[in-house]
């Protein structure tokens, strides 16, 4: 792929990210994304989906306390991986990125089944789409509370036609 084709990708995921209007909507398009944007493994589950891991005990953790892209060339020779619960995978190599890093919220990985050693550009595109799902995980809290706020404004404004009926009604009978 060449820069343009990368940036034009990365645009199109953070137009995808930006309609998004639930959870679920988000990480299809982070996993397409970030697997064409640096040529990761193809993975349509999550890499240790039902696992769970103390912050302090795995890379994406790692990755959400410092505040910083954790890039690794050879996943066995770092501490900071689990290895047992890599061993099952192909992964060799990866690179994790905090999603929201001023504040992390999550973590985005890209994994590749051979050692490989991520370049800059690769980094700032999985970091620009971290950015970018942070975004979108923001627009869905505001969204949500903007419905929730619209559905408790409806049933007001519903109870209160309610009355102005009854009241109507009583007037009524009483002329």
């Amino acid at each position: 792929m060449t820069s343009e084709n990368y940036a034009r990708r990365l645009i199109q995921s953070v137009q995808e990210l930006s309609l998004a209007r639930h959870l679920d909507a988000i990480a299809p398009v982070v996993r397409h994304a970030a697997r064409e944007l640096v040529g990761g493994l193809g993975r349509h589950q999550p890499l240790v989906e039902g696992q769970r891991f103390a912050l302090q005990a795995c890379i994406s953790g790692w990755s959400m306390l410092n505040r910083q892209a954790a890039v690794i060339e050879d996943i066995y020779l770092d501490p900071r991986i689990p290895h047992a619960a890599y061993r099952p995978t192909l992964v060799k190599s990866l690179v994790m990125v905090p999603i929201r890093a001023p504040e992390p919220i999550g973590a985005i990985g890209a994994y590749w089944a051979r050692q490989h050693r991520a370049s800059a550009a690769e980094v700032e595109m999985l970091q620009a789409l971290a950015d970018s799902t942070s975004a979108a995980l923001e627009n869905i809290q505001v969204y949500a509370e903007l419905e929730r706020r619209v559905e408790e404004r409806t049933a007001q404004l519903a109870k209160a036609s309610q009355r102005l009926h009854v009241e109507i009604a009583e007037r009524e009978r009483a002329e």
